[in-house]
């Protein structure tokens, strides 16, 4: 009978052949996912009243709509990584375990550009925090899994494998990079959520699904996403940084030529030239100016970055620090990829130059022939009135609306040429 016993209590539970290193990854990582729930009040018509149908002007009343998300606690304090578009119009964030209990949260800062964001639990408690790999060393075939609540489904697991490393991902016109391509499933909820290696260490934050795929995820690398999930939790933002250097895109190859080099700059110091060709940023391959754009737009300020350029038929590695941007800065660097300059003109100057006005205006001074801003039809004389929907009479207001541009990675200029109102937009990143 005690034999019996004790047979029976060996084969209660589940087996050692059962307890695969992709089981005991998800019990290692799972403790720290969060499911989130962002909800929006938002007001809105009553539509069950006919005489609002017909003649405007019935009640309105509070409507909530909800985001579902996932993310990940990064920091015991309670700080969660996560993706910004899962709570970029949240004013009420719950997060819950797999254990059950929930909790309210707050965002502490957000970088919209890269599609990040970090919340802070609102509790003095100490967290399960998820083991942190890297992406450095990541190879492709080796397993992945992803954890996350897509469609509600709350703490679902799929694995799969590595796809692709670097990949570009373009979506509702804006260009993304530096992809970790996965098949294991990502779907709508999954956002936000940890993508694990083989041991249970989080390697990417699961970010976007390619919707003429199936089978196709991709993850934002955690080495970047990490290194902007402390900034945003120690400062609540990201400063915009100035490498004093401008590229463009390289005929029949990849990489990022050299067009110019600002004076007393970082790229100055480090000893980049123009006619250099840049294609690594620590040691991500870089194929065109944007994506070289791209990879140092959310370096933190002080962060040292390595470029491996080609000079010649030689190759180097260059270490440079982001700058701060200043406001001027962030002026000219605009300018002069847009190939415009914008002036400041007095109510009265304004008159005497032929503008029908009562205030200070700021008017388009001079486009470069074969320009983006020439291509796209601005032309010398257009009354510049608004940056993304925030209006400018002012050069200072003018440098304040592209610092928030910046943060979205593109600027719509709405420019008055006559009586007539056109927008142009451009890339701010």
């Amino acid at each position: 009978m005690l034999a019996l016993l004790v047979a029976l209590s060996l084969t209660t539970g589940p087996s050692a052949a059962r307890r695969t290193p992709l089981v005991l990854a998800v019990e290692r990582a799972r403790p720290a996912v969060v499911n989130i729930n962002a909800q929006e009040v938002v007001r809105a018509a009553a539509a069950d009243e006919a005489w609002s149908l017909f003649f405007g002007g019935g009640r309105v009343r509070d409507q909530v709509r909800t985001s579902l998300g996932s993310g990940f606690v990064f920091d015991s304090a309670g700080f969660v990584l996560t993706n910004y578009h899962v709570v970029a119009r949240g004013s009420r964030i719950q997060v819950s375990f797999e254990d059950g209990a929930d909790y309210t949260a707050k965002v502490v800062g957000t970088d919209p550009g890269g599609d990040l964001a970090v919340l802070k639990i609102e509790s003095d408690k100490k967290f399960p925090a998820a083991p942190l790999g890297s992406s450095s060393d990541l190879m492709l075939g080796e397993p992945t899994i992803a954890i996350g609540n897509p469609f509600g489904l709350n703490q679902s697991v799929s694995a799969g494998v590595v796809s692709a490393l670097h990949r570009p991902v373009h979506a509702e016109g804006r260009s993304y990079y530096d992809f970790i391509q996965t098949d294991a499933s990502i779907n709508p909820g999954n956002s936000g959520g940890p993508l694990l290696n083989a041991d249970g260490n989080v390697i990417g934050v699961c970010s976007a699904v390619l919707a003429t795929g199936q089978g196709i995820g991709f993850a934002i690398p955690i080495d970047r996403a990490l290194r902007v999930a402390r900034e945003l939790a120690k400062s609540g933002g990201l400063a915009d940084t100035w490498w004093g250097f401008d590229a463009e895109a390289v005929e029949k190859q990849a990489g990022a030529a050299v067009t110019s080099v600002d004076e007393a700059s970082p790229a100055a110091s480090a000893g980049l030239k123009r006619g250099d060709t840049v294609v690594r940023v620590d040691g991500t391959p870089v194929h065109d100016a944007d994506e070289l754009r791209f990879l140092l737009r959310d370096v933190p300020v002080g962060t040292r970055v390595t470029l491996g350029i080609v000079r010649g038929k030689e190759h180097a590695d260059l270490t440079l620090a982001a700058a701060p941007l200043t406001p001027e800065r962030a002026q000219a660097v605009f300018e002069s990829r847009s190939g415009i300059a914008v002036t400041e003109m007095s109510a009265r100057d304004a008159r005497a130059a032929g503008y029908d006005t009562r205030k200070p205006v700021l008017a388009i001074k001079v486009v470069e022939r074969g320009s983006q801003a020439a291509r796209v039809g601005l032309r010398h004389g257009d009354l510049l009135l608004a940056v993304n929907s925030a209006e400018v009479e002012t050069l200072k207001d003018f440098r304040k609306a592209l610092s928030q541009a910046r943060k979205s990675g593109r600027a719509v200029l709405l420019v008055q040429r006559g009586y007539q109102l056109q927008e142009f937009a451009f890339d701010a990143g």
